[in-house]
This record gives C-alpha cells, sequence and structure tokens, in this order.
C-alpha cells in the first residue's frame, strides 16, 4: 500500500497496460476480409519458406512487412497465423508508447510520461486498428512518430532514416512529407537527407532481390495500388463521402486539384511565417500535415485517419488545451470503422466526416496561432 501512495500514477500505469493486454487478448481471433488475404500469405510462406519473397505476384505489399511476417513463421510452433498477423502490428503500438514515453520526458521528469504512455496504449482505435483488425497502420506510423523525436532532438538524418523506414511499408507515409518540405525550408534539414528516403528503401528490398524478386515488382507496388478502387472516399471521414461515385472521374480532378491549392496555401503560410520552432510549433504542423492531406484528397480509406489518432495524442502532450482532439478522432475513427467492422450504415461516415471537418479547421487555426507566438514553450 506505502509503494501505491508513493508512486499512485505508475501503479495506474501497470494496471492500464494489464487492461490493454487483457483487451487484445479478446479481440485478437476476430477475423475479417484482410485478415484472411494475410493468413494465405503466411501459409504462403510456411509451405515455401524464405523462397515465397522471390513471389512479386502472390502479395502486393512492401518487402519490409514481409519479411517480417516470414519472421513470424518461425515461431509455428507456438502461434499459428491468426496470432502472427496481430502480433506484429501489436508490437509497432508498444515501439508507438515508447516514443511517447520518451515524448513526454522532454516535458515531464515524474511518472506522467509511463501514464500517458499506458493511456496511448489503451486507446480503443489503436487497440482494434492493431490486434482487432490485423491492420499495419501501426508499422508506418510508430516510424513517423519516432522521427519527429529525433527531430526534437536535433538528429535529421535518424528523422529521414525512419521515415524511408516508414515509406518501405506503406505509400501513406508520404502525408508527412509537406511536414518535412516545411522543415527543408526552415534549414531543420538538408537537401542530402532526402538521399536517406530512396536509399532505406532500395537496401531494405535487397534480400527480397538476392532470393529471386525482380526490381521492377519492388519499385512498382505503390504504382499499382493506386488505381485499385474506383470510389472518391473508402468510407474515409472526408467531404467526399457525400460526393456520389457516379461523380468520380469529375470528382478525382476536382479534389486533386481542391488538395493542391489547399498544400499550396497551408505550406506557403508555414514557410512565410517568422517562428522559432520549439516542439509545440513541429508537433502541431505535423499533425496539420498528416489531417489535411487526407482531407483533402479523393480515394482515401477509412484507415489513413490513424497517424491522425495517434499524433493528436503526442500534440496534446505538448499542447494540453487541445486534450479533446484526440478524444474526437477516437470518435471519428470509431464511426469510420464501423462500415467496414459492423456493416453499419454509410450515414456513420457522414457523421465522422462532419465533426472531422470542424476538428481540421480547429487544428489548423492552432498550429498558425502557435507560429505566432512570440516565447514558444516546449
Amino acid at each position: 500500500m506505502s509503494f501505491i501512495k508513493k508512486r499512485p500514477l505508475l501503479c495506474l500505469s501497470i494496471a492500464l497496460f494489464i487492461l490493454s493486454f487483457f483487451i487484445r487478448y479478446q479481440v485478437y481471433d476476430l477475423s475479417n476480409e484482410d485478415v484472411v488475404i494475410m493468413q494465405d500469405w503466411y501459409r504462403h510462406f510456411y509451405k515455401r519458406g524464405a523462397a515465397s519473397l522471390a513471389n512479386g505476384n502472390f502479395s502486393n505489399y512492401t518487402p519490409l512487412y514481409l519479411y517480417i511476417l516470414w519472421g513470424t513463421r518461425l515461431f509455428s510452433d507456438w502461434f499459428g497465423s491468426m496470432v502472427a498477423i496481430k502480433i506484429i502490428p501489436t508490437m509497432f503500438d508498444l515501439l508507438s508508447a515508447g516514443t511517447i514515453y520518451l515524448l513526454a520526458r522532454i516535458k515531464f521528469n515524474d511518472d506522467k510520461p509511463i501514464l500517458l504512455s499506458a493511456l496511448f496504449f489503451t486507446m480503443p482505435t489503436i487497440m482494434f486498428n492493431s490486434t482487432g483488425w490485423g491492420q499495419i497502420e501501426s508499422l508506418y506510423t510508430s516510424f513517423l512518430l519516432l522521427s519527429v523525436y529525433f527531430l526534437l532532438r536535433n538528429k535529421p538524418a535518424y528523422v529521414l532514416i525512419l521515415f524511408g523506414s516508414a515509406f518501405s511499408v506503406k505509400f501513406q507515409s508520404v502525408f508527412f512529407l509537406p511536414f518535412l518540405g516545411i522543415m527543408f525550408l526552415k534549414g531543420r534539414i538538408r537537401w542530402w537527407h532526402f538521399l536517406l528516403i530512396p536509399l532505406v528503401y532500395i537496401v531494405l528490398a535487397i534480400p527480397a532481390v538476392l532470393i529471386g524478386r525482380s526490381w521492377q515488382s519492388i519499385l512498382l507496388i505503390y504504382a499499382g495500388q493506386v488505381g485499385q478502387f474506383y470510389s472518391l472516399s473508402m468510407s474515409a471521414p472526408n467531404l467526399y463521402i457525400f460526393v456520389p461515385d457516379t461523380f468520380y472521374d469529375i470528382g478525382v480532378w476536382i479534389g486533386m486539384v481542391f488538395f493542391i491549392v489547399s498544400m499550396a496555401i497551408w505550406g506557403w503560410l508555414n514557410w512565410r511565417a517568422n517562428s522559432v520552432y520549439k516542439a509545440r510549433q513541429i508537433i502541431l504542423m505535423a499533425l496539420a500535415s498528416l489531417v489535411l492531406v487526407p482531407f483533402t484528397l479523393p480515394k482515401m480509406h477509412d484507415r489513413y485517419f490513424y497517424p491522425v489518432d495517434v499524433f493528436s495524442f503526442a500534440a496534446a502532450i505538448f499542447v494540453p488545451e487541445i486534450w479533446f482532439v484526440p478524444i474526437l478522432y477516437q470518435l471519428i475513427s470509431g464511426l469510420s470503422y464501423s462500415v467496414f467492422i459492423l456493416d453499419a450504415s454509410p450515414q456513420y461516415v457522414m457523421l465522422a466526416a462532419l465533426i472531422n471537418t470542424g476538428a481540421v479547421i480547429y487544428i489548423l487555426r492552432k498550429q498558425f496561432l502557435s507560429l505566432r507566438e512570440e516565447v514558444p514553450s516546449v
């Protein structure tokens, strides 16, 4: 009892981690269409071993994720395909939780960082996306989050290596590029650091190539994903959910113009701002980039706002007055996921889109106001 009285936040953190693992255990065996496909990939590895990495046709995922999935096959005597698929993103949730701890340590010297880490690990959409749904958003998002930590530590080479790792997992990591572009314009990143992005991608692809996979199949993975779905919104909580797919062709063109104009204005305002960039300004700018890109682009999926779930929580550490924003994104993502998971009505996504519109406006306003602060705080 004396330890509980002395370290109540630590005890609460331990309880939250235990609760999160308990909930994750309850949902890890949930199946869906995506998990079934990944189980086929796992069985492909199980039957053919490392040689299966030479096959560029059975999966449209990048080599890095397939290496990790293949690695779990080595533990097939202890767990099956379902656990293998779910344990990978769950481990990267732990990496993100650890990064939340590191970020919070910049501001706090007590037990608050471990509590914030535990709260993050227990967030419903974070748990469900990884352990329940089996998606891999946690992989590339964890690299993006860690890259921001190293940016705050003024280690730009690490930033771009981690971004290259994120890009080597999923193309949606490019939502982070506008933020990195502003950091380049402000002198926080040098031009040659960007050469690390293709370098990391190529280095990570070499093992698959040595086994027998062609460079063409690896370099064109993302090009093949662009035209995969014929819909303006795949349950993404943005305004395209209100536009019928009968207007798909014109909608894509108008949407791209809307995206380019929006990002140009956002980039110009950030570039022209005369601000000293501390943790508060940097984390808000990263969040703004991650929320604005999928909000303005057509053909987005429900899961593409997952990085916003993560970064809104991280931003609230340095900007405590936006404490309600990560809660809002739990609601937004939850409503968006309901269509695929629960076969719910698209009206839930429409409601999420309306809430998200207000949240995007608030985040952008908050981010631009932070650039005017004369004495930026940590």
